[in-house]
Protein backbone atom coordinates (compact mmCIF):
# COMPACT_ATOMS: atom_id res chain seq x y z
CA UNK A 1 0.00 0.00 0.00
CA UNK A 2 1.27 3.29 -0.53
CA UNK A 3 0.31 6.65 1.58
CA UNK A 4 0.16 9.65 -1.26
CA UNK A 5 0.05 13.25 -0.81
CA UNK A 6 -0.10 15.36 -3.59
CA UNK A 7 1.53 12.72 -5.24
CA UNK A 8 -0.01 12.60 -8.39
CA UNK A 9 3.13 13.49 -10.84
CA UNK A 10 5.18 11.27 -8.76
CA UNK A 11 2.82 8.37 -8.98
CA UNK A 12 3.02 8.97 -12.40
CA UNK A 13 6.50 8.87 -12.89
CA UNK A 14 7.40 5.36 -10.69
CA UNK A 15 3.87 3.20 -10.64
CA UNK A 16 3.49 3.58 -14.54
CA UNK A 17 4.53 -0.26 -14.86
CA UNK A 18 3.76 -2.16 -11.62
CA UNK A 19 2.51 -5.51 -11.72
CA UNK A 20 -0.99 -5.35 -10.98
CA UNK A 21 -1.32 -8.74 -11.61
CA UNK A 22 0.68 -9.89 -8.60
CA UNK A 23 -0.57 -7.95 -5.99
CA UNK A 24 -3.61 -5.75 -4.35
CA UNK A 25 -2.31 -1.76 -4.55
CA UNK A 26 -4.04 0.00 -2.02
CA UNK A 27 -3.59 3.90 -2.03
CA UNK A 28 -4.12 5.90 1.09
CA UNK A 29 -4.54 9.37 -0.04
CA UNK A 30 -4.18 12.21 2.81
CA UNK A 31 -6.18 15.05 1.23
CA UNK A 32 -4.21 15.73 -1.81
CA UNK A 33 -5.16 19.01 -3.45
CA UNK A 34 -3.26 17.93 -7.21
CA UNK A 35 -5.76 14.69 -7.81
CA UNK A 36 -3.00 12.44 -6.64
CA UNK A 37 -6.43 10.30 -5.90
CA UNK A 38 -8.06 10.03 -9.48
CA UNK A 39 -4.03 9.21 -10.74
CA UNK A 40 -4.07 5.90 -8.78
CA UNK A 41 -7.44 4.82 -9.69
CA UNK A 42 -6.74 5.56 -13.24
CA UNK A 43 -3.32 3.29 -12.72
CA UNK A 44 -5.92 0.27 -11.01
CA UNK A 45 -5.11 1.31 -7.20
CA UNK A 46 -7.95 0.99 -4.84
CA UNK A 47 -8.04 4.06 -3.16
CA UNK A 48 -8.94 4.89 0.19
CA UNK A 49 -9.35 9.04 0.10
CA UNK A 50 -9.11 11.15 3.88
CA UNK A 51 -10.49 14.13 4.63
CA UNK A 52 -7.66 15.27 5.68
CA UNK A 53 -3.86 14.52 6.66
CA UNK A 54 -3.38 12.55 9.27
CA UNK A 55 0.25 12.15 8.43
CA UNK A 56 1.77 8.46 7.27
CA UNK A 57 1.84 6.32 10.39
CA UNK A 58 -2.14 6.90 10.33
CA UNK A 59 -2.84 6.62 6.87
CA UNK A 60 -0.63 3.45 6.82
CA UNK A 61 -2.86 1.92 9.78
CA UNK A 62 -6.09 2.79 8.08
CA UNK A 63 -4.91 1.14 4.63
CA UNK A 64 -4.49 -2.48 6.73
CA UNK A 65 -7.89 -2.16 7.51
CA UNK A 66 -8.92 -2.09 3.88
CA UNK A 67 -6.04 -5.17 2.39
CA UNK A 68 -7.14 -8.55 2.25
CA UNK A 69 -3.62 -10.60 2.10
CA UNK A 70 -1.81 -11.69 4.63
CA UNK A 71 1.48 -10.08 3.11
CA UNK A 72 1.69 -6.31 3.42
CA UNK A 73 3.80 -3.97 1.68
CA UNK A 74 4.11 -0.27 2.71
CA UNK A 75 5.56 1.59 -0.24
CA UNK A 76 6.11 5.19 -0.76
CA UNK A 77 4.77 6.66 -3.89
CA UNK A 78 8.55 7.53 -5.22
CA UNK A 79 9.29 3.82 -5.31
CA UNK A 80 9.45 1.51 -8.42
CA UNK A 81 8.18 -2.09 -7.66
CA UNK A 82 8.77 -4.85 -9.78
CA UNK A 83 7.00 -8.14 -10.17
CA UNK A 84 10.10 -10.82 -9.31
CA UNK A 85 10.88 -8.29 -6.38
CA UNK A 86 7.00 -8.18 -4.90
CA UNK A 87 7.14 -12.50 -5.11
CA UNK A 88 10.49 -12.60 -3.34
CA UNK A 89 9.77 -9.92 -0.16
CA UNK A 90 6.62 -11.66 -0.04
CA UNK A 91 8.44 -15.36 0.25
CA UNK A 92 10.39 -13.97 2.63
CA UNK A 93 7.85 -12.40 5.59
CA UNK A 94 6.05 -15.75 4.80
CA UNK A 95 8.71 -18.16 5.32
CA UNK A 96 10.00 -15.96 8.59
CA UNK A 97 8.96 -13.92 10.85
CA UNK A 98 10.79 -10.67 9.91
CA UNK A 99 10.45 -7.35 8.28
CA UNK A 100 11.93 -7.19 5.02
CA UNK A 101 12.96 -4.47 2.42
CA UNK A 102 14.32 -4.38 -0.89
CA UNK A 103 17.84 -2.28 -1.00
CA UNK A 104 16.80 0.82 -2.48
CA UNK A 105 18.69 2.29 -5.77
CA UNK A 106 18.91 5.98 -7.30
CA UNK A 107 17.74 6.29 -10.90
CA UNK A 108 21.45 5.54 -11.64
CA UNK A 109 21.54 2.71 -10.23
CA UNK A 110 23.97 3.53 -7.23
CA UNK A 111 22.64 2.10 -3.81
CA UNK A 112 20.88 4.14 -1.41
CA UNK A 113 21.42 3.50 2.37
CA UNK A 114 18.01 2.20 3.35
CA UNK A 115 19.62 -0.07 5.89
CA UNK A 116 20.51 1.33 9.33
CA UNK A 117 22.45 0.19 12.42
CA UNK A 118 21.49 1.24 15.72
CA UNK A 119 19.94 5.36 15.66
CA UNK A 120 21.46 6.79 18.67
CA UNK A 121 21.29 10.56 18.06
CA UNK A 122 24.86 11.09 17.27
CA UNK A 123 25.04 9.46 14.51
CA UNK A 124 21.82 10.55 13.19
CA UNK A 125 23.26 13.95 13.43
CA UNK A 126 26.33 13.14 11.75
CA UNK A 127 24.63 11.58 9.04
CA UNK A 128 22.92 14.55 8.89
CA UNK A 129 24.99 17.03 8.91
CA UNK A 130 28.30 15.66 7.66
CA UNK A 131 27.28 12.65 5.55
CA UNK A 132 30.73 11.94 4.53
CA UNK A 133 32.23 10.83 7.85
CA UNK A 134 33.80 7.76 9.87
CA UNK A 135 30.48 7.81 11.65
CA UNK A 136 28.51 7.74 8.66
CA UNK A 137 29.83 4.75 6.92
CA UNK A 138 29.64 2.61 10.20
CA UNK A 139 25.40 3.94 10.83
CA UNK A 140 24.44 3.17 7.13
CA UNK A 141 24.45 -0.02 5.38
CA UNK A 142 24.65 -1.04 1.84
CA UNK A 143 23.53 -4.56 0.70
CA UNK A 144 24.81 -5.58 -1.88
CA UNK A 145 24.19 -9.07 -2.04
CA UNK A 146 22.08 -11.66 -0.10
CA UNK A 147 19.87 -11.20 2.88
CA UNK A 148 21.46 -8.79 5.75
CA UNK A 149 19.89 -8.12 8.98
CA UNK A 150 20.13 -4.59 10.17
CA UNK A 151 18.87 -2.92 13.31
CA UNK A 152 16.32 -0.73 10.60
CA UNK A 153 15.16 0.34 7.47
CA UNK A 154 14.28 3.61 5.83
CA UNK A 155 9.85 3.17 5.55
CA UNK A 156 10.47 3.73 1.64
CA UNK A 157 9.57 0.53 1.41
CA UNK A 158 9.03 -2.51 3.86
CA UNK A 159 7.18 -5.94 4.04
CA UNK A 160 5.86 -8.06 6.72
CA UNK A 161 3.14 -10.62 7.57
CA UNK A 162 -0.13 -9.55 8.30
CA UNK A 163 0.89 -11.46 12.25
CA UNK A 164 3.76 -9.67 12.61
CA UNK A 165 2.31 -5.98 11.55
CA UNK A 166 -0.34 -7.12 14.56
CA UNK A 167 1.85 -8.32 16.78
CA UNK A 168 4.05 -5.12 16.80
CA UNK A 169 0.61 -3.09 17.14
CA UNK A 170 1.06 -1.30 13.73
CA UNK A 171 2.41 1.94 12.71
CA UNK A 172 2.61 4.27 15.67
CA UNK A 173 0.31 7.58 14.94
CA UNK A 174 2.01 9.68 17.33
CA UNK A 175 4.77 10.10 14.22
CA UNK A 176 3.42 12.43 11.57
CA UNK A 177 6.07 11.96 9.69
CA UNK A 178 9.81 11.01 10.42
CA UNK A 179 11.27 8.38 12.63
CA UNK A 180 7.80 5.62 12.04
CA UNK A 181 10.74 3.78 10.66
CA UNK A 182 12.93 3.58 13.32
CA UNK A 183 10.44 3.10 15.76
CA UNK A 184 8.57 0.07 14.10
CA UNK A 185 11.73 -1.71 13.90
CA UNK A 186 12.64 -1.43 17.17
CA UNK A 187 9.28 -2.16 18.27
CA UNK A 188 9.40 -5.36 16.44
CA UNK A 189 13.03 -6.30 18.02
CA UNK A 190 11.64 -5.55 21.43
CA UNK A 191 9.12 -8.66 20.55
CA UNK A 192 12.26 -11.00 18.88
CA UNK A 193 10.63 -9.65 15.15
CA UNK A 194 14.46 -9.25 12.88
CA UNK A 195 14.81 -7.25 10.17
CA UNK A 196 16.33 -7.70 6.96
CA UNK A 197 17.55 -6.16 3.59
CA UNK A 198 17.49 -8.44 0.67
CA UNK A 199 20.53 -7.18 -1.60
CA UNK A 200 18.70 -9.62 -4.24
CA UNK A 201 15.80 -7.18 -4.80
CA UNK A 202 16.63 -3.79 -5.79
CA UNK A 203 13.93 -0.95 -6.37
CA UNK A 204 14.09 2.33 -7.66
CA UNK A 205 13.22 4.80 -5.20
CA UNK A 206 13.06 8.30 -5.62
CA UNK A 207 14.33 9.99 -2.01
CA UNK A 208 12.82 13.36 -1.61
CA UNK A 209 13.58 13.65 1.70
CA UNK A 210 12.78 17.59 2.52
CA UNK A 211 15.17 18.28 5.52
CA UNK A 212 17.90 16.86 2.96
CA UNK A 213 17.00 19.80 0.75
CA UNK A 214 16.93 22.32 3.71
CA UNK A 215 13.12 22.17 4.38
CA UNK A 216 10.72 24.62 5.82
CA UNK A 217 9.75 25.47 9.53
CA UNK A 218 7.20 23.33 9.36
CA UNK A 219 9.13 19.89 7.88
CA UNK A 220 11.54 20.51 10.57
CA UNK A 221 9.24 20.56 13.30
CA UNK A 222 7.89 17.41 12.29
CA UNK A 223 11.75 16.14 12.35
CA UNK A 224 12.20 17.87 15.89
CA UNK A 225 8.74 16.20 17.10
CA UNK A 226 8.70 12.63 16.04
CA UNK A 227 12.55 12.60 17.14
CA UNK A 228 11.98 14.04 20.74
CA UNK A 229 9.31 11.26 20.89
CA UNK A 230 11.27 8.72 19.56
CA UNK A 231 14.10 9.29 21.63
CA UNK A 232 11.40 9.39 24.66
CA UNK A 233 10.33 5.57 23.61
CA UNK A 234 13.64 4.80 23.06
CA UNK A 235 15.87 5.50 25.26
CA UNK A 236 18.22 2.64 24.80
CA UNK A 237 19.32 4.88 22.60
CA UNK A 238 20.29 7.82 24.41
CA UNK A 239 22.01 5.63 27.24
CA UNK A 240 22.59 2.16 25.56
CA UNK A 241 21.61 -0.14 28.30
CA UNK A 242 19.81 -2.91 28.76
CA UNK A 243 18.50 -5.70 26.52
CA UNK A 244 17.08 -3.52 23.69
CA UNK A 245 20.70 -2.03 23.30
CA UNK A 246 22.57 -5.67 23.67
CA UNK A 247 19.67 -6.81 20.81
CA UNK A 248 21.31 -3.73 18.55
CA UNK A 249 25.16 -4.45 19.35
CA UNK A 250 24.65 -8.16 18.71
CA UNK A 251 23.15 -7.11 15.28
CA UNK A 252 25.90 -5.03 14.29
CA UNK A 253 29.09 -7.34 15.90
CA UNK A 254 29.79 -9.00 12.60
CA UNK A 255 30.16 -5.47 11.41
CA UNK A 256 32.58 -2.49 12.26
CA UNK A 257 32.04 0.14 14.89
CA UNK A 258 29.37 -0.86 17.60
CA UNK A 259 29.21 2.48 19.78
CA UNK A 260 30.70 4.92 16.61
Amino acid sequence: MTVTYNSAATLQHFWHDWPADVCEWIVVDNASTDGSADMARSMGARVVQLDANVGFSAANNRGVEEAGGDVLGFLNPDIAPTREGIARLATRVTASSALVAPQLTNQDGSLQENGRGAPYPWRKLAHMFAPASKTNSRYVRHVDSGLERVVWVMGAAVFMSRDVFDAIGGWDEGYFIYYEDSDICLRALRVGVPTYVDGEVRWVHGWARETAKGGSLSIWKHEVRSGLRFYRHHFSCVMPLGSQARAMRSIERPQKGLWA
